[in-house]
């Protein structure tokens, strides 16, 4: 949990120049991927020889080029803040973007070029509205292969900066392997604009131009030079590792004991997932937009195809005219999350694409038609409340949703807190208890949910006189959630309290923990509010 709640608070996006309003129609954006590569760095070896094998995610085009390392354009030790700058000047340096576009042209040594890939991305990125409404027109699939033109200026590159790499060695973490990073992900857009799109264009070579003419169509298009936009960077942190310890129950836990490599490898792979869900929370062309396609259940015609994981969260709008504007706006009607009823959808469209299963946290009534954009969130909840009863006090709990890990909607991990002072006896004691555990929700309306849960604490008394005692206590319970708005809620509920013995600081048992505190067990009630980030 502690690095969960690290790498969430560590992640910091600046987006520049492309926010706009929820568009109507879903391009997928292609993605080249690059990490910067430290000749001689210590322990990158392990990141360069496994880089390799990342899986690279079905929701957007591969547009990586055959090579998946950029060498730094400044040495592991540069202070300067012009870093996204300089790996700018480096990818233009190297023409990137004119690579890119080149493949998107599949253009050979020669500077011949086809339309085969983009109109085969068209047909694959278009829908089954579009399908449908293709099928209506003259031009059919030529319709939705001409897509494909407009698909060139959603290409991106990101480029990956991974460093203080250490082993959990180095980290001094007892009894595991593996490895710990930060690490800074550089996003940049090709602007594939008109302009460079008539350049290319008006110099397509064909095979009945002469030599001559086909040497200076050449010639003028490796003079265009193609630029890159840069959009914003994301920080975050990445662990991977594996207990050492072999015997007992714990190597049922951890199974085959994996190597270096293989944890290096893990590690690329998750924070090449975690790169991509941060820059869908922040990147307008990253994210899905489709329509609600029927409800009781509410099901989309989105899936695999557009990396649909459990939990992903959507917003709702509607189009309604104002009659004072005359004009049509888009109103937020509420939120929904993907069950983990996900369609394997990854084809060109037919007019018959499968459909995945929603279901709806927040807001009013949806209707078929609405509009619908993915709206990622850290899956992180923060509870503040105050807990009456034999046990009571400050309360505070810090929930993080499972559901794109374990596909199991509404699933929670938590960890809380609460403090209390109180008078047992002739003394006054500071009681201090944490716990960690898990949660799962169940949507009683669309803005009231029941989330029952259990978790494992310590609690602590201590005072100036006496010697500090601790315990070990079970707590289970049931909290009710009523909306104020998507994000922010009103709470309530009732937890029970099951305390064992009290213990010394030196780990002597010295009897039950209700004994000491009189009556310092069972129920109570809980109030608050939660926060939704």
């Amino acid at each position: 949990m502690l690095f969960i709640v690290g790498a969430a608070a560590a992640q910091n996006v600046v987006e520049t120049g492309l926010k706009v309003k929820v568009p109507e129609t879903y391009d997928r954006s292609s993605i080249t991927y690059l990490v910067l590569d430290y000749p001689g760095d210590y322990h990158f070896n392990y990141v360069r020889n496994n880089v390799n094998n990342i899986y690279f995610s079905e929701k957007y085009y591969n547009n990586n080029l055959n090579y998946l390392t950029l060498t730094s354009p400044f040495e592991r030790s540069y202070a300067g803040t012009d870093r996204a700058t300089l790996i700018q000047a480096k990818l233009n340096e190297q023409r990137v973007a004119n690579k890119i576009v080149a493949m998107w042209y599949s253009m050979d040594s020669e500077g011949r070029m086809n339309l085969d890939l983009v109109h085969s991305r068209g047909m694959f990125n278009a829908t089954d509205d579009a399908y449908l409404q293709a099928k209506t027109t003259k031009r059919g699939n030529a319709q939705l292969e001409d897509y494909g033109n407009r698909l060139i200026d959603r290409s991106y590159v990101i480029v990956v900066d991974y460093y203080d790499i250490k082993s959990m060695e180095e980290a001094k973490i007892k009894d595991m392997r593996g490895w710990q990073t930060y690490y800074k992900a550089y996003l940049f857009k090709i602007d594939f604009n008109e302009e460079t799109r008539n350049k290319i264009y008006d110099n397509w070579i064909y095979e009945e131009d002469t030599p001559e003419i086909k040497s200076a169509k050449k010639a003028a298009l490796n003079k265009i030079d193609i630029p890159l936009i840069s959009v914003g960077t994301t920080m975050l942190t990445a662990t991977e590792s594996q207990s050492t310890k072999t015997s007992g129950a714990n190597s049922l836990l951890i199974g085959k004991p994996k190597s270096n490599d293989e944890l290096m490898a893990k590690l690329l792979n998750t924070s090449y997932n975690d790169i991509l869900y941060n820059l869908e929370m922040h990147v307008e062309h990253f994210r899905v937009i489709t329509s609600i396609y029927a409800v009781k259940p509410l099901r989309a015609k989105i899936g695999r195809k557009e990396g649909l994981k459990t939990d992903n969260r959507y917003f709702a709008y509607e189009y309604v005219y104002d009659e004072d504007k005359d004009l049509t706006e888009q109103k937020f009607r509420g939120v929904i999350r993907s069950t983990s009823k996900i369609a394997n959808n990854v084809g060109v469209a037919t007019g018959k694409s499968p459909t995945s299963e929603f279901y709806q946290t927040a807001g009013k009534r949806l209707e078929t038609g609405f509009l619908l954009q993915q709206k990622n969130d850290a899956g992180l909840e923060l509870l503040l409340g105050y807990e009456i009863g034999e046990i009571g006090g400050v309360y505070g709990r810090l929930d993080y949703r499972l559901g794109r890990m374990f596909g199991v909607r509404a699933l929670f991990a938590f960890v809380d807190v609460g403090f209390e002072s109180k008078d047992y006896g002739r003394y006054n004691y500071a009681f201090l208890r944490y716990a960690i555990g898990f949660a799962k929700g169940y949507q009683l309306t669309h803005n009231i949910e029941l989330r029952p849960y259990v978790g494992l604490g310590i609690e602590s008394a201590s005072n100036d006189v006496l010697a500090t005692l601790s315990t070990v206590f079970l707590k289970g319970g049931i909290n009710v959630n009523a909306n104020l708005k998507h994000n922010i809620q009103l709470l309530g509920g009732v937890g029970f309290y099951s305390m064992g013995e009290a213990e010394t600081e030196d780990g002597i048992k010295v009897g039950k923990w209700d004994v000491w505190f009189s009556g310092r067990k069972g129920m109570s009630i809980l109030a608050g509010v939660k926060f939704g980030f």
